[in-house]
């Protein structure tokens, strides 16, 4: 079993944002200002040197509205709670609220794990991901997320 207290502040969520933006978006708004660089060139410059132009337009515009965004829902959701992971349930102890709350596996859409975070990407719209550190756990913990990772993968 697994005990972590998950809180959603703006630290959190603004990592989470990234996250999916640099998993997901990144790439979509990369080859659209390839594509536009190439069909709408500068004042005759190098389509290359344009879709690179119109890439940092587009973050220079994005980066700040995720900061704000991230700002605006941290004020907004209030999750406080002490989350323990089982082999066969996720137990959700709010810490700001009188409620406990059961979840089996399929409440999480996704695990991915990387060299410092493990990504867990909720079932509900729009996606919600909780980043727990792998320095926070030991083997035999990061065991069971890979565990359930592969569960999720194989069925």
């Amino acid at each position: 079993m697994i005990k972590q207290r998950l809180v959603s502040n703006f630290e959190n969520i603004f990592r989470a944002k990234v996250h999916f933006f640099m998993k997901k978006s990144i790439w979509k708004y990369l080859i659209l200002t390839l594509i536009l660089g190439y069909l709408k060139p500068i004042n005759g410059l190098n389509p290359l040197i344009t879709a690179v132009i119109y890439f940092a337009g587009i973050n220079a515009i994005l980066w700040p509205l995720q900061y704000v965004s991230a700002k605006s829902f941290a004020k907004k959701i209030n999750f406080d709670a002490l989350v323990e992971f089982s082999e066969t349930e996720i137990k959700i102890n709010h810490g700001n609220k009188d409620l406990v709350e059961l979840k089996d596996w399929s409440w999480i859409k996704n695990i991915e794990l990387n060299k410092k975070h493990i990504w867990l990407t909720l079932n509900q719209t729009p996606p919600f991901g909780i980043s727990i550190p792998k320095s926070n756990l030991n083997a035999s913990e990061i065991a069971l997320f890979e565990n359930m990772r592969n569960r999720k993968q194989n069925s």
